[in-house]
């Protein structure tokens, strides 16, 4: 880019290959010619994902890393997945934090970050943050950092951060995440109560958001199918429920049952 310090990738890309930076203009908005997919031989087992063309032309022409090509790790039948943790030819999660753009929609957003999710095994040496993502648990799968941005105006941010959502850790109840809970998560994360209410504490205090006593405030989980909790290719789906937490300031109370349940934020 021309005015911010962004990591650039310049190399042919698009329907006539023509050259192409991640970012389409100085205040580093997203290329949009890599939204789509790539083509896959085998779609079946090598599945194609939105905006993949971006991950893959960010691996291939990346200057950050000078002296990581990650080109050959593309080609899923020469490349061993996860044989580049641990090692000087990957980089650390945080790479992504210096080429992110911004797109205009959340479902780029999300688009984006799933797909860099997806090619961890590819482009990750799995030491920012450490892990070993070989290893199918959800303790291993979830131990990484993602950034996408979505601007939008002050007015607007503030009109639409009426509602309070406090994510739990992977996994924490169990390996499929699907039975995940608050007091579960708290028993198994030692300070995560405290973590729940600095949360809450910055949720009222952020005068950008219209958040206070008795406003909503929702928990989320992530979570794996049955049959994907062996794969370490698994997909985590988010899913957003209202749970109890008690807290010395502050806690979240439960309220009716079934489509009528209301959590919101109280007084302790």
């Amino acid at each position: 880019s021309n005015s911010i310090d962004q990591t650039d990738a310049y190399g042919p890309g698009g329907p006539e290959d023509q050259v192409l930076n991640l970012v389409s203009s100085s205040s580093c908005r997203c290329e949009e010619t890599f939204a789509g997919s790539v083509p896959r031989e085998d779609p079946e087992n090598n599945p194609r994902q939105p905006w993949a063309a971006w991950v893959e032309h960010a691996m291939k022409f990346q200057t950050s890393f000078p002296n990581v090509n990650l080109s050959g790790h593309l080609d899923v039948d020469v490349y061993t997945p996860f044989s580049n943790q641990y090692t000087c030819e990957a980089f650390p999660s945080w790479f992504w934090d210096e080429a992110m753009c911004w797109n205009s929609d959340i479902r780029s957003t999300i688009a984006l970050n799933n797909a860099i999710y997806f090619y961890k095994d590819r482009w990750s040496n799995a030491m920012g943050p450490y892990t070993d993502y070989s290893i199918p648990e959800a303790e291993y799968q979830r131990a990484f950092q993602g950034w996408t941005e979505t601007p939008m105006s002050y007015v607007t941010f503030k009109e639409h951060g009426d509602i309070g959502v406090i994510m739990l850790p992977a996994g924490s109840c169990s390996q499929t995440g699907q039975d995940d809970h608050v007091q579960c998560a708290q028993d198994a994360f030692d300070g995560f109560g405290e973590d729940i209410e600095t949360a809450l504490e910055n949720l009222v205090n952020d005068d950008a958001q219209n958040i206070g006593l008795d406003s909503p405030v929702v928990f989320a989980r992530s979570w794996r199918s049955d049959d994907e909790v062996d794969s370490t290719a698994a997909k985590w789906q988010t899913f957003f429920f209202c749970d109890e937490f008690d807290g010395e300031k502050y806690s979240v109370q439960v309220e009716g049952s079934g489509d009528d349940t209301e959590c919101r934020l109280v007084a302790s």
